[in-house]
């Protein structure tokens, strides 16, 4: 048995565990729903929100497709990462507790297992026999495809925009289910998104299909949904991970505190507002990292300090497109019409910016950071 244990300290964690935690309310091409002819449910959307928010305790197990053109490239040792939002994802499902469940990812020849349970997290590479146990608080984290799941995604996105405006919307039929509707409209024009609808089952609140629009597009640019569900626990079988035996390679991987290691580093101050908006922190006690705005018009700065912030600027520079600053500073964006990222590099410090808010106001924030000093 091919026993070790590593530590996770992949540069890229440490650069882009912020900037593309924020992938999570991204990008999808729309794919054919089932069109039979559905009753309307005729639940309230204030109704129908509290019984979503409430939906984390309701077991259950499917099957779950989403499908993303974001367009974001393929940078580098985060394919991974950009083919959540750029790709379909297929992924089945069970669900026990909001401690115990798991979500496999299946592709051509492939099927990549998370677990959660009480003790700790699991991955499972089928094809490689590579079990590995995760250990420690994950504060910030890549993305990954359970958050892309209707239930994780709903459940986020009504958490962030928690004072926008509800109305309803005609029921539809979701993997056999007559799912009742709601749209969820930003207050503000700051976020590139223009609504996002959501379809949950009526009875027990859990959200089968979920679909985000962009501004001035005519139809979704993010669409995940089930295609199959099983309302009640599933086995326990089914949610324990395979236990190390002869033939499976095991690991134990301690979750790297990305955040706090930056802190460390002594990056640069966050200013108190950028482009009017006041900063509120990220994560308590970690000056590195600040969220900007309100609901879905938020964006998160991160400070990145020497060569790794250098890194990270090389990879926006080389794929996205200049942004003038002044001083002398260097800044660059990706925009995807969605999901917008920028980085600024100033002196020799690097600010990554990204956020559902549009090139304007990333450009006023890119100026702001241009005349940062410290």
């Amino acid at each position: 048995m091919d026993i070790g244990r590593t530590v996770v300290t992949a540069q890229g964690m440490r650069r882009w565990a912020v900037v593309l935690g924020l992938v999570l309310v991204l990008a999808a091409v729309p794919v054919v729903v089932n069109v039979w002819p559905v009753r309307a449910a005729g639940v309230d959307p204030a109704d129908l929100r509290s019984r979503i928010a409430a939906s984390g305790i309701q077991a259950h197990q499917g099957y779950a497709q989403s499908a993303g053109l974001l367009g974001l490239p393929a940078l580098p040792n985060l394919t991974q990462v950009t083919a959540l939002v750029s790709g379909t994802t297929e992924m089945r499902t069970w669900y026990a507790a909001p401690d115990r469940w798991r979500v496999d990812v299946l592709g051509e020849g492939t099927e990549h297992g998370l677990y959660q349970t009480p003790e700790a997290q699991f991955t499972w590479d089928f094809g490689d026999n590579q079990l590995t146990r995760i250990e420690g608080a994950q504060p910030v984290r890549l993305p990954r495809a359970a958050d892309l799941t209707p239930p994780a995604l709903a459940r986020q996105v009504l958490s962030a925009a928690a004072g926008d405006s509800l109305t309803p919307l005609d029921a539809k039929r979701v993997a056999g289910v007559e799912a009742a509707g709601m749209r969820l409209t930003p207050a503000g024009t700051g976020t590139t998104v223009a609504h996002v609808d959501i379809w949950a089952d009526p009875e027990h609140g859990l959200p089968l299909q979920v679909e985000v629009t962009a501004r001035g597009g005519a139809r979704p640019v993010f669409v995940t949904r089930f295609l199959e569900i099983r309302f009640g626990a599933p086995d326990a079988g089914v949610l324990t991970p395979p236990a190390p035996r002869p033939g499976i390679g095991y690991s134990v991987a301690e979750a790297p505190d990305a955040l706090s290691a930056l802190n460390r580093g002594q990056p640069a101050p966050l200013p108190a507002t950028l482009a009017g908006l006041p900063r509120r922190d990220a994560v308590a006690g970690v000056s590195a990292a600040g969220v900007y705005g309100a609901g879905l018009a938020s964006f998160v700065v991160l400070a990145l300090p020497g060569r790794s912030g250098g890194r990270a600027f090389r990879q926006i520079t080389t794929y996205g497109l200049e942004v003038p600053v002044p001083d002398g500073n260097e800044a660059a964006v990706i925009e995807t019409g969605l999901l917008n990222v920028l980085a600024v590099r100033n002196r020799n410090r690097t600010f990554l910016v990204a956020g559902l808010v549009g090139p304007d106001l990333l450009r006023r924030v890119a100026t702001g950071l241009a005349g940062v000093n410290g």
